[in-house]
C-alpha cells in the first residue's frame, strides 16, 4: 500500500536477518522523507506456522540489479506471494517532503517548534476566523 501511495522508501526485512536488516534500517533513517519497513518478526509464543525457519524458507533478498527507483516494478515485487522478497524496494529520492511543501517553510527553514511565537500575530489570525 505505501508504494501504491507513493511513500519515497519502502523496504522489507527479517528479524531473524539481523546484519541486512540493520543495513536497511540504516538506509531508512538516512533517507530524506518518509520511510516505510515492515519487518517480518516471528511471534514465538503465539505462532506456531510461521517460526523463525518457515520465514528462512519463504523469503529471499531482492537481486543486486533490482531497480529501487522503478516504482512499477517495487509494486510487483511487493505483491508476490510465491515466497516473500526482503530488501528495498522503493525508493524515490527526488519527493518533496511534508515540510517542503508547507508555505510556512518557504521563506524560513527554522522548524516550527524552534521560531518565537508571536501572540499578536495569533490573536490576529484569530480574530479572521470569528
Amino acid at each position: 500500500m505505501a508504494i501504491a501511495l507513493d511513500a519515497s522508501f519502502v523496504a522489507r526485512a527479517f528479524s531473524g536477518n539481523r546484519k541486512q536488516t540493520i543495513e536497511i534500517l540504516k538506509a531508512a533513517i538516512k533517507h530524506k522523507g518518509y520511510a516505510l519497513v515492515d519487518i517480518f518478526q516471528p511471534c514465538v509464543t503465539f505462532n506456531k506456522v510461521n517460526t523463525r525457519n518457515w520465514f528462512k524458507e519463504h523469503t529471499y533478498y531482492l537481486e543486486d540489479d533490482h531497480d529501487p527507483s522503478d516504482r512499477n516494478l517495487a509494486f510487483r515485487r511487493a505483491t508476490e506471494t510465491e515466497e516473500y522478497p526482503l530488501g528495498i524496494f522503493y525508493t524515490n529520492p527526488n519527493k518533496r517532503t511534508f515540510e517542503e511543501n508547507l508555505n510556512v517553510y518557504y521563506e524560513d527553514k527554522t522548524p516550527l517548534f524552534q521560531r518565537k511565537v508571536n501572540i499578536q500575530k495569533i490573536k490576529a489570525l484569530m480574530e479572521t476566523k470569528r
